[in-house]
């Protein structure tokens, strides 16, 4: 058999070089880590100390499933456990006793059954749900401000949204199991959880947008905060206008239900 002098030099299969790939973050890593608990630690240590690195993992694969797991399982006990306290001893809140509202008596009977089920049940999809209503909010800001002329899509968004959240549930755990103690301690824990629920979460989720997506920090912190500001300024503006228009017969109508309402 005679060889073409023409042809192309061709190179043995087994001397070429494997593709290179970037890291994976730990979580969907089982050969660096072959164990669940080692997975989830080295996650929150990129996430929470290595920024860089977890945000090109983050970049470098296209899988949804893996990120909406990690939510799902690192959630669930934050999300249930402050929801069944607040189902069995309920404290109202802050704005309650301000205006003289009576507190709310513990279900009972089947009513009790059905919250109890309805925590167990829902508090997984809620956190799927917010996630992904989350990831989508943030890139519509990220679109708004320029924040993905790299070119990498919404699943990239999704995931780098999704692995942050599920970080931030065991952060913010504490604030919400001291929502529920009695008296002035409660209502401190309240009003702390609603200021520090709002920002920080939302801060850092622009921080590991910025190195997901490769771009300046100030983008991704903007993209994580413009869209919710603009829902809130455009619930604002409605409630503003029902009152302008019909606020006399909505103030009259909440003193009739509740006469003891100091407005």
């Amino acid at each position: 058999m005679t060889m073409d002098p023409y042809a192309p030099p061709q190179a043995p299969l087994e001397d070429q070089l494997p593709s290179v790939t970037g890291p994976l973050i730990p979580f969907e890593d089982r050969n660096a880590h072959p164990d669940l608990g080692s997975r989830i630690r080295e996650t929150f240590r990129w996430i929470l100390s290595d920024r860089e690195r977890a945000g090109e993992a983050l970049r470098g694969a296209d899988s949804l499933g893996w990120p909406l797991w990690f939510i799902c399982l690192l959630g669930y006990l934050p999300a249930v456990i402050p929801g069944l306290l607040a189902v069995f001893i309920p404290r109202p809140p802050v704005w309650a006793g301000w205006l003289h509202l009576p507190a709310a008596a513990p279900p009972q009977g089947f009513v009790l059954v059905i919250s109890v089920v309805s925590v167990l049940v829902f508090a997984p999809l809620g956190l799927v749900i917010g996630g992904l209503v989350g990831g989508l909010f943030n890139h519509l800001g990220l679109w708004m401000v320029r924040g993905n002329r790299n070119g990498y899509g919404l699943m990239v968004t999704f995931r780098s949204t999704l692995y942050t959240a599920g970080v931030f549930t065991w952060i913010l755990f504490p604030l919400n199991l001291g929502k529920s103690l009695p008296g002035l301690a409660g209502q401190v824990f309240q009003i702390l959880a609603g200021v520090l629920m709002l920002v920080v979460p939302a801060t850092y989720q622009g921080l590991m947008l910025a190195r997901t997506h490769r771009v300046e920090t100030w983008r991704g912190v903007a993209a994580a905060w413009i869209p919710g500001l603009l829902l809130l300024l455009c619930l604002g503006t409605c409630l503003g206008l029902l009152f302008w228009f019909a606020g006399d017969a909505i103030l009259q109508a909440l003193r009739q239900g509740r006469p003891g309402l100091i407005f």
